[in-house]
């Protein structure tokens, strides 16, 4: 699998959990200390998440972070 191809699939897989749970960008930045351009970034394929990020993302979005993993099969 590309590795641009992974970027994107686990950006639109956590756009979609935000989504799905009725969180807004805004609310996920402040949940987690992450700024809202950079979680846009990374919702499109465009930034290279830390192990860091990825898990207070899940924390946030209530999710395992090797069910995300799993989803996008890495």
């Amino acid at each position: 699998m590309f590795y641009w191809r992974t970027k994107q699939q686990l950006g639109d897989a956590l756009r979609m959990k935000r989504i799905k749970l009725g969180f807004s960008q805004e609310y996920i930045s402040l949940e987690t200390s992450i700024d809202r351009m950079g979680l846009s970034a990374l919702e499109n394929g465009k930034a290279n998440p830390t192990l860091f990020i990825l898990l207070k993302l899940s924390g946030v979005l209530r999710i395992k972070l090797w069910r995300i993993l799993r989803e996008i099969n890495v």
